[in-house]
């Protein structure tokens, strides 16, 4: 067994206390790519999986988000173990662009980026500081100057999973149905909703950007963007930066009391993090009753949620808390470098505690795969 150590990161945040917003740059998507063929979600260098928001006519409505339930296309258990899987391979695709000579070596590469990982987790940790029921962990390896981040399964993850409730299933299934009655192929055809849904595919844009001063690289999935006219991604790779993504949710219309107090303490902050990292400034929300019908959608200006969450969250306090993380873990594994060693990070969410553990050499958690090892340091046969 591996000792732990305290991180003494202070996680929660101090009442009164002001802090200012810090430096964070405006997100530049460099690149895309999708995931295709079904359950076994194939990465695919190409727009395919683009789709355009075009909200349904009025007629449509109520919108059954139960049409078709039995049919959908889940995603299967494996896609918990994919890790950065798709993320290495488009940087091995643009590795021309992405990458430099690691300085004082000639055949050893650095990537452009100090740290990797998906947006979620960078959401994750941005609402680290007001979670009070949910443990995280997260592993982390350094390689020629890089950090790689990647959220690892707990305990409490999987037991959630197999405690799943056939409603709450339905739940997360009816976002995916909803997502099909907003989301075409072509901004010049309906919506296509007799189709299956496909749980599975998606279209994901990379970005990069500074926070703290420090460089970040992370892939995100794309709802949908708002355009009249197809966007030949393909052709014309840089338009990619003009277009305007939207977010796509559903939520129940009637709330009560605790589950209003609910939504403005979770889901505000959750979907301001998540599109504040990646420059969306909208989100159309389908209001549904119990039954699983859409009445209506409503505009929600990405601006006005730390509003509707005050005295509950700031954005200040999670932004800030993501540069002392990241600084942190950038001090802490200074002096590593091994495309194996692992530091595992536990967040306990009831202490409000992060520690962490290092796993040296080749390990289960070990997770950069061989090709990508050999992309960075060619010339250098690594150790087993």
């Amino acid at each position: 067994m591996f000792s732990k150590s305290n991180a003494g990161l202070s996680v929660r945040p101090n009442r009164g206390e002001i802090i200012p917003f810090p430096h964070f740059e405006k997100p530049r998507s460099i690149g895309y790519f999708s995931i295709v063929g079904g359950v076994l979600r194939e990465y695919e260098a190409s727009a395919q999986q683009l789709r355009y928001y075009r909200p349904p006519s009025s007629k449509k409505f109520p919108l059954d988000l139960n049409e078709g339930l039995r049919l959908a296309i889940k995603k299967p258990e494996a896609v918990q173990e994919e890790g950065l899987d798709h993320l290495f391979k488009f940087i091995f695709d643009n590795r021309d662009r992405l990458t430099r000579p690691l300085l004082g070596s000639e055949h050893r590469k650095r990537l452009i980026a100090e740290f990797v990982c998906w947006r979620g987790l960078l959401r994750l940790l941005m609402c680290t500081p007001y979670e009070y029921r949910s443990d995280w962990s997260i592993v982390i390896t350094r390689f020629n100057g890089t950090f790689y981040l990647w959220k690892r399964d707990t305990d409490y993850d999987k037991m959630q999973r197999a405690q799943e409730t056939e409603q709450q299933r339905t739940f997360a299934s009816w976002g995916f149905k909803f997502e099909q009655y907003c989301l075409t192929e072509s901004p010049f055809l309906e919506p296509d909703t007799s189709a299956p849904v496909d749980e599975c595919s998606e279209f994901s844009c990379v970005f990069t950007t500074k926070i703290g001063g420090l460089d970040v690289l992370y892939g995100a999935e794309m709802d949908g963007v708002v355009s009249e006219q197809p966007v030949l991604l393909d052709d014309n790779p840089t338009s990619l930066e003009n277009l305007k993504f939207v977010e796509v949710k559903v939520r129940q219309g009637n709330l009560n009391r605790n589950q209003m107090q609910s939504y403005k303490r979770h889901k505000t902050r959750n979907w301001w993090c998540q599109s504040f990292l990646v420059g969306i400034q909208d989100i159309y929300m389908g209001l549904r009753n119990e039954r699983g019908q859409v009445d209506r959608i409503e505009h929600v200006e990405v601006r006005s949620l730390p509003k509707q969450g005050i005295n509950q969250w700031t954005p200040n306090v999670c932004a800030a808390f993501l540069i002392d993380f990241l600084n942190y873990v950038k001090s802490l594994m200074s002096e590593v470098n091994c495309p194996y060693t692992v530091y595992d990070f536990y967040f306990d969410s009831k202490r409000g505690t992060i520690t962490y553990e290092c796993i040296r050499g080749k390990s289960e958690y070990s997770f950069l795969p061989d090709y990508y090892i050999e992309l960075m340091n060619p010339a250098k046969k690594q150790p087993q």
